[in-house]
């Protein structure tokens, strides 16, 4: 069976498949965290507690959610009815995660795809792996955008579409920030971003890839005169051509005209970020055609801009200001062996 679909089932299961798993209910102390999925106040006034183990069945729903990013459960997950919602929490020192099955159901049959109710629970799955339930800060919008990303992360491991990953934020994510979440474009941009750093990292082959309708962004122009007086710098190459490509090439993923996408180059080079009109600008990754990061920073009109971090292939590192592709600006070379080189650049080149 899928891992979709085996998913699915187990999550729309869950609210059937617990044995009277909840015998009390404490109220929640004035500084419990409790992140809700869609920013509202939990309901009711109360966190439901469970007097036994965690339910086996549930414990490995979620296990096979964490499975691809090798990383262990270290919470309790129950059932709490007319809650409404799905949220994580700390009580007494014990981490949960508390949903209510009903409300899962109802965001499965809203949207059409079981890939909602799969991306709240990596929602909240995320709170607790990155620390933000014990760290004694309560909800802050940074919070949210960090478990976002975790879930757009995860469900490109899982095997969603970018499009599938965004589905649940879209659908009940809040047009305006609140004090602890942020409005719905941001986090469904901190979705997009988590689903493309998996898709940079391990990029699937996909059997049904649109014809790309974005064209192929501008070559990128390189200055080759970047030196020192002391030792040598080397300058960005631009990538070597090859005549045989062996993969999908072009926008592989997501929205390379105007927006978030994957861009595969015919040298097998990629870039994965932001877009617009079909050039690379704004946020964005590079990476050599073995899947190695190139660059990893800002670009304009296709070209790097701002701040960025370039690494060679030699091992060598230039982290600082770009403008018109090169270092410009205030920045640090870091060769291989160790030595750096901190200086204001010009056109590539380091002055004194």
């Amino acid at each position: 069976m899928p891992v979709r679909a085996a998913l699915s089932l187990s999550i729309l299961s869950l609210s059937v498949a617990f044995v009277n798993p909840l015998s009390a209910q404490i109220p929640s102390s004035p500084g419990t965290f409790i992140c809700s999925y869609t920013g509202g106040n939990v309901s009711p006034d109360v966190i439901c507690t469970p007097t036994t183990s965690s339910n086996v069945h549930a414990e490995r729903v979620v296990d096979r959610i964490l499975k691809p990013i090798g990383l262990l459960r270290n919470f309790k997950v129950i059932e709490c009815s007319n809650t409404d919602n799905c949220f994580a929490t700390v009580l007494k020192g014990q981490r949960f995660i508390v949903y209510d099955g009903a409300f899962m159901a109802q965001i499965e049959e809203e949207t059409e795809t079981d890939w909602s109710a799969i991306s709240i629970m990596a929602h909240e799955i995320g709170h607790h792996l990155q620390g933000h339930t014990i760290d004694g800060r309560g909800g802050q919008p940074i919070k949210e955008i960090e478990a976002d990303k975790f879930s757009g992360f995860v469900l490109h491991q899982l095997g969603a579409s970018l499009e599938e990953a965004t589905v649940a934020v879209k659908a009940l994510g809040n047009e305006h920030a609140t004090s602890t979440h942020p409005a719905k474009p941001a986090r469904i941009e901190a979705i997009q971003k988590g689903w493309l750093e998996a898709e940079a990292m391990y990029p699937k082959s996909r059997t049904a890839v649109k014809t790309p309708t974005a064209m192929a962004p501008k070559p990128m122009t390189t200055n080759t005169n970047l030196a020192t007086t002391s030792r040598p710098v080397v300058a960005p190459q631009a990538p070597v051509q090859r005549s045989s490509t062996r993969a999908t090439v072009g926008c592989v993923s997501g929205d390379c005209q105007d927006g978030t996408g994957v861009f595969v180059y015919p040298t097998r080079e990629r870039y994965a970020g932001e877009f617009e009109e079909g050039d690379k600008h704004g946020e964005g990754t590079e990476y050599y055609a073995d899947g190695k990061i190139k660059y990893k920073g800002n670009f304009r009109d296709n070209l790097r801009s701002d701040y960025g971090v370039y690494y060679y292939r030699n091992g060598d590192k230039y982290a600082g200001w770009f403008q018109n592709n090169v270092p410009n600006g205030k920045g640090t070379y870091y060769f291989a062996d160790g030595d750096k080189i901190a200086a204001t650049f010009r056109n590539g080149q380091p002055v004194q």
